[in-house]
């Protein structure tokens, strides 16, 4: 890598710029809000942003903490509860969801359960929330993670958020045309359209070596992949101040 970068704000960027103008979008806390977030402010003021809490087109003023943070409701045009937005997310009103997690496999299974086996876990993490409801309805499911090996399998350890197939290649049950269609890293841009886990571009200055780092699993490239493709200055410095 020719220079140090924030890895973490890279990410927030190259989430943001999968959010188009005009969509509605399911949010989940931490990186996903701030990707969000990041889009209303600059490339898509007409993004509309639902949090599992009720809230319906929030703009949130600071990064919130849960989906409970006063900055949600305080900023929403509309206060519902869990049903009416999960409601709004199975009757097909929302575009995309925005999802992270503690491991992601080659197909684009989620953990965020368990860490090792669920009956004697090494570690039992916060559980499914809504990540499970929007990965199986979602028309497209945007999956951002960092680029840290520990959260990259070969399979999950449970799978709470259900990819294209099981280890078995069997797919996951779902409604029509749903499930992962990317996975961003601080490093890259990934797709699934092959069902399984494909390299469409890397970000400057990283190259694909650097991407793929740390993966137990073989990666190919896209057909029109792109190495070294330079993030928006702009988002990058909106992004910071953002964070905080």
């Amino acid at each position: 890598m020719a220079e140090a970068v924030n890895e973490d704000l890279y990410l927030v960027v190259a989430g943001s710029l999968s959010l188009k103008d005009g969509d509605t979008c399911f949010v989940g806390i931490g990186i996903p809000s701030l990707a969000a977030m990041l889009a209303k402010h600059s490339h898509a003021p007409e993004l509309v942003l639902i949090y599992e809490s009720g809230a319906v087109d929030a703009d949130p003023a600071i990064p919130p903490l849960s989906t409970g943070s006063p900055c949600i409701p305080d900023s929403a045009m509309m206060i519902g509860d869990c049903l009416d937005v999960f409601g709004d997310l199975q009757a097909g009103r929302i575009d995309v969801g925005l999802l992270s997690a503690a491991q992601v496999d080659r197909f684009g299974n989620l953990n965020s359960t368990v860490i090792g086996d669920y009956r004697s876990p090494k570690l039992r993490l916060v559980g499914s929330g809504g990540a499970h409801d929007i990965a199986t309805l979602a028309p497209k499911t945007i999956i951002l993670m960092p680029h840290q090996p520990r959260r990259f399998v070969a399979f999950v350890d449970f799978v709470t958020s259900p990819g294209t197939t099981d280890w078995e290649g069997r797919p996951h049950p779902r409604r029509d045309n749903t499930g992962p269609r990317e996975l961003v890293t601080g490093r890259g841009r990934f797709s699934f359209a092959g069902g399984v886990l494909t390299l469409v571009e890397t970000f400057a200055p990283f190259a694909r070596a650097e991407a793929v780092e740390g993966f137990p699993f073989d990666v190919d490239d896209d057909p029109g992949f792109r190495e070294a493709v330079a993030l928006p200055a702009e988002h990058l410095a909106l992004a910071a101040k953002l964070s905080g």
